[in-house]
């Protein structure tokens, strides 16, 4: 349904500049020190010269090696800085933090094996971020592998309740098993622990929802995110069409009107109400709202006012007819 947006799932390169030994003062001789600065001024591919000068030099070299690979990250080159971080691991063996990286670069290039491969690797040597369980939640999930996902995104969720994306993946696994109810039961436990919710949680609830023909539900999910996000006007046609399927169509006209407060000039929503209007055979707001779509450029306003025109003449009002035809010819 085009109304739900589920969140998109993708793991960012978490880079994390290291800067050795405190205290280091800059100086022309200072390779590794100046990288830095370079590196912090966003002057990546100087950066990368001088953090190069500094491993020729031996100035903090496991270091310089995991900052050059961070730099040819941000030039994009992947490739190179894979070296970079496997040569910081050679000289450190026990230094996880260019496990995590590798990982990632092997995520966004959907290698998911060897991604997870490398995750795994940083969990052995006492790796534990919310980072590295949302990525390694993510292989698994991809995999089809939803009981390892489901745990670690659970344990993210202990660190911090507030990652909504998390939300969204363990209902999404829960849904694609075909468990509706304790996709939403997730949701449901999601509202009440995190204030971080925002409407497309609500959106996709209503789905849910509906995916269980909880018709009632699915309206006041869809109504707690109008509240979030009014302007969301797709969501509101689609709370509006409830209505009138439920024979309700003073909600439906409410709930498009509200919609037109934040954006006076919508045209499906000028159109979707002059086709309620029509359908209750109040011909003049009907008219009035088909008019002002038309106004917009919309080949539907001008088929719904000439309809008004079309209902008012087949009514016998050849007047109020002509007089509708004339305002869809004027465009007024």
């Amino acid at each position: 349904m085009t109304w739900v947006t589920k969140i998109a799932f993708f793991i960012g390169i978490n880079l994390t500049l290291l800067w050795g030994q405190t205290g280091v003062k800059a100086s022309e001789q200072d390779f590794f020190a100046y990288a830095n600065e370079l590196y912090d001024q966003g002057k990546y591919m100087e950066a990368v010269r001088f953090y190069r000068a500094a491993i020729a030099n031996e100035q903090y070299e496991v270091f310089a090696w995991f900052n050059l690979g961070n730099s040819l990250v941000h030039i994009e080159r992947h490739h190179l800085a894979l070296v970079a971080y496997r040569r910081s691991i050679e000289l450190a063996p026990d230094f996880s933090r260019p496990w995590v990286l590798i990982g990632d670069l092997y995520f966004i290039h959907q290698d998911i094996g060897l991604a997870l491969a490398a995750y795994k690797r940083a969990v052995d040597l006492g790796e534990d971020s919310e980072h590295l369980h949302y990525a390694m939640g993510e292989c698994y999930r991809l995999g089809g592998d939803y009981a390892s996902a489901q745990r670690h995104f659970e344990q993210l969720l202990l660190l911090n309740p507030d990652r909504v994306e998390v939300w969204f993946a363990l209902a999404e696994m829960r849904e694609n098993l075909e468990d509706y109810q304790s996709a939403i039961e997730l949701l449901d436990q999601a509202i009440q622990i995190s204030p971080a919710i925002g409407a497309d949680l609500y959106f996709y609830l209503a789905y849910l929802h509906l995916a269980q023909d909880s018709t009632r539900a699915a309206m006041v999910a869809l109504e707690d995110g109008l509240v979030l996000k009014p302007q969301h006007n797709t969501a509101r046609r689609h709370l509006s069409q409830l209505y009138e399927d439920a024979e309700m169509p003073w909600m439906a006209i409410f709930t498009l009107e509200q919609g037109l407060q934040s954006n006076a000039t919508d045209r499906e929503l000028l159109v979707d109400l002059g086709r309620i209007f029509l359908e209750q055979n109040r011909y003049d707001e009907a008219l009035d709202y088909f008019v002002k779509a038309w106004q917009q450029g919309s080949v539907q306003g001008r088929i719904g006012a000439e309809n008004v025109g079309n209902a008012l003449y087949n009514h016998g009002d050849t007047l109020a007819a002509e007089q509708a035809w004339q305002r869809v010819r004027q465009r007024r």
